[in-house]
């Protein structure tokens, strides 16, 4: 068992052999470890978009969201009732609705999130605040905050000292609009006293405003579109979602929606380009492979001599053939080892300095994140092709040398 071993290592680490043959597998293991490399680095910066759009389209949602089954509200009292759950650690009453925003002669269709004082524990609005101070429209329930998109629709100035004045109206709750009869649409005073910035689509769309205030404008006092939950420590979304204590608690009327539910469709678009890269990459891969296969044909042929003494020496064809399987086998897995750990280094040095940047983006540089699952299922793939290639092309060069 030790002399197979001992051959393929002479085979594959010959410093002085100048050899063609041995040149080609050189070449053979460079390319296993380029496209390893590749796939590694390639499959992180698709993590990291991932990341990137969870954060940005997550920025208004909490962990989980409890929603209506039946329709647009929910009462006040069940705010009671999540709070008492353990797996809760704060939660925020929201009432969403459209509303027509005006303010120095423009108007403008918006969706209004009306939110209380707990909204900035349980979501990461504060980080997107770019201009004047977040919980200042709860001291004063004339302000909101608008999205950066608005305020540049809206004509407001970044160095406005004093809160532009503004309106916010929607049509009266259980009337009809009908021409010229203003008292069929709610119109209520606003200050523009802050400023939010997640991205250009949610920038367009969204304004801040105080619970109390929608509560006015909407005419909603004891209900509300939904609750934001963060959870508590030692539980996940997905935990407390399927919790059957807390979902009785609810009722059916209530479903439990994670963030990633809600951003459905961008998260499995994302991982479907995800699959379809690593599948294209892995018939590179298959390519890559066959340079090996050439390489062992050729040493085979070059060793031809070798294989006769061996058999006259009394070695059997099953230790020869698994001989040049474990030198194909190790090129596979020292170009893969070689390949993971550049990439690794790779994505590490871009999330550490950076080197690749985005200008005019929301983030500075090109956003990567390495996971296990990538890096040993590019790894199987290598060792798997490579090693069941080489194991199949060796057996029948092999007994087709032996028999001639």
């Amino acid at each position: 068992m030790r002399l197979p071993f001992r051959l393929a290592r002479r085979y594959v680490f010959q410093p002085r052999s100048r050899k063609l043959v041995h040149v080609i597998s050189g070449i053979s293991m460079f390319v296993i470890a380029a496209v390893t490399m590749a796939m590694i680095a390639i499959l992180s910066a698709f993590n990291g978009i991932e990341d990137l759009v969870q954060d940005l389209f997550g920025t208004l949602d909490a962990d989980l969201a409890a929603v209506s089954t039946l329709g647009d509200v929910l009462p006040n009292t069940l705010g009671e009732k999540i709070g008492k759950h353990p797996g809760v650690a704060e939660y925020s009453a929201v009432i969403e609705s459209e509303a027509v925003i005006r303010g120095g002669g423009t108007t403008h269709i918006c969706s209004v999130l009306g939110v209380d004082s707990n909204y900035g524990k349980v979501t990461g609005i504060e980080g997107a605040i770019v201009e004047g101070v977040w919980g200042k429209s709860f001291s004063d329930e004339t302000c909101i905050c608008l999205g950066y998109g608005i305020r540049s629709v809206m004509g407001i100035r970044p160095d406005s000292i004093d809160p532009p004045l503004m309106s916010l109206g929607a049509p009266t709750r259980g009337k009809k609009l009908r021409s010229h009869r203003k008292s069929d649409f709610k119109t209520i005073p606003a200050l523009a006293c802050g400023t939010f910035s997640i991205n250009a689509d949610l920038d367009t769309r969204y304004v801040l405003a105080p619970l109390a205030l929608t509560r006015e404008l909407f005419d909603r006092p004891l209900e509300v579109s939904r609750f934001e939950i963060r959870v508590a420590k030692g539980w996940s979304a997905e935990e407390l979602a399927e919790d059957e204590g807390f979902l009785n608690i609810l009722g059916d009327q209530v479903f439990l929606r994670t963030r990633a539910e809600k951003h459905k469709f961008i998260t499995q678009t994302n991982r479907a380009e995800k699959l379809a890269t690593f599948v294209i990459l892995s018939f590179i891969l298959i390519v890559a492979a066959f340079n090996v296969l050439a390489s062992l044909t050729m040493l085979l042929i070059d060793k031809k001599q070798d294989l006769a003494v061996f058999k006259a020496l009394g070695m059997k064809s099953r230790d020869l053939e698994r001989t040049f399987s474990i030198q194909g086998l190790a090129i596979n897995m020292i170009g893969g080892a070689i390949g993971a750990l550049l990439g690794v280094a790779i994505v590490l040095g871009q999330n550490e300095f950076g080197w690749l940047t985005l200008e005019g983006s929301v983030v500075p540089s090109y956003p990567v994140r390495l996971s296990a699952v990538d890096i040993f299922g590019t790894l199987a793939v290598v060792v798997g092709i490579g090693g069941l290639g080489s194991s199949a092309m060796v057996r029948f060069l092999i007994r087709r040398l032996t028999t001639l």
